[in-house]
């Protein structure tokens, strides 16, 4: 996490250079050029790196991956596999892999073993509920129009002040 919060910063860093240096020659189409692919960047270490999460609900575990996001009770964990990784077996639903609990070597071995006790702890005491039942989501990103406002806004933004310069 540490590092993608580090190259977010150096993206960040080294769009304000471009866009001053483009701003110094007068030409927003170059800054427009160069704009997309550092928002692409930094958005895509956002999906990758700094989103997939874990958190440990009343009633169950939420999930949540690069593109999709799952609510699982914790009744219907069956098994937990995976050496270095999580992966759950859910019931009914197949294998669930757990991309915030990667094989990384900054996130550890004993990370996921601390998880999957608090897991496991948790779905031996677990009482299922009317309403609580196993939910699956797919998503490009959170919030959807997130990506495009702030790519627009910056072209604008761009724009205008190669106008008013």
């Amino acid at each position: 996490m540490v590092l993608a919060v580090a190259g977010q910063a150096a993206m960040v860093a080294l769009q304000v250079m471009v866009q001053e240096d483009a701003a110094g020659a007068g030409s927003w189409m170059m800054r427009l050029i160069l704009l997309a692919p550092t928002l692409f960047g930094m958005y895509m270490v956002w999906r990758l790196f700094l989103n997939p999460y874990i958190s440990f609900g009343q009633d169950r575990l939420r999930v949540n991956n690069i593109f999709t996001h799952y609510l699982v009770p914790y009744h219907l964990i069956t098994a937990l596999e995976g050496r270095t990784a999580l992966t759950l077996v859910v019931s009914g639903y197949g294998r669930l892999p757990v991309a915030a609990l990667n094989a990384a070597p900054l996130t550890g071995k004993a990370k996921r073993d601390t998880v999957a006790q608090e897991l496991l702890r948790r779905r031996d005491a677990a009482v299922p509920r009317a309403g609580h039942g196993f939910e699956k989501r797919s998503t490009l990103g959170l919030p959807e129009w997130l990506g495009p406002v702030t790519s627009l806004a910056c072209f604008l933004v761009g724009g205008l002040a190669s106008a008013l310069g």
